[in-house]
């Protein structure tokens, strides 16, 4: 019968059965893809073509904001 065990990293209940997904899927230390700006920037592309056209042209504006704002 699983035990309920502390995860390591954040502490938190879980079964003992479950833990070790929890931390694989929660504490994973490549959330955006990889760890080279190469592998984070495939990612967001991959991401963008699947949104839909009117959320490609929102994503756009915000990006076109971000570069008119002053550092």
């Amino acid at each position: 019968m699983p035990e309920p065990v502390r995860c390591d990293v954040c502490g938190k209940l879980f079964s003992s059965s479950h833990v070790s997904s929890h931390k694989r899927l929660a504490h994973a230390k490549d959330k955006l893809g990889g760890s080279t700006p190469e592998r984070g920037m495939k990612t967001i592309l991959e991401i963008y073509d699947s949104l839909s056209a009117e959320n490609k042209k929102r994503v756009l504006a915000q990006l076109a904001s971000l570069e008119r704002e002053p550092s």
